[in-house]
């Protein structure tokens, strides 16, 4: 039984030191108009995927990125 609680300490502990190798990426989100938090995604699926609802292409609000039709009227 010891042997068992010994070896499940040991793959914790490698899985955790696998995860804490692995490269993240993150972006900063600002709250207010002067309070930024660093947002770290541990994928970089979920960052693309953040990256492109908040990126602004010209002029336009990315609010438009989440609204159904992109914000325009049909």
């Amino acid at each position: 039984m010891i042997d068992f609680i010994a070896d499940m300490n040991a793959s914790i502990k490698k899985h955790e030191k696998e995860l804490a190798s692995q490269p993240r990426k993150g972006m900063m989100v600002y709250l207010d108009k002067s309070t930024p938090i660093l947002v770290q995604y541990a994928s970089t699926d979920s960052f693309n995927k953040a990256k492109s609802m908040t990126s602004r292409k010209g002029q336009s609000s990315c609010l438009r990125n989440v609204i159904d039709g992109g914000g325009r009227l049909q």
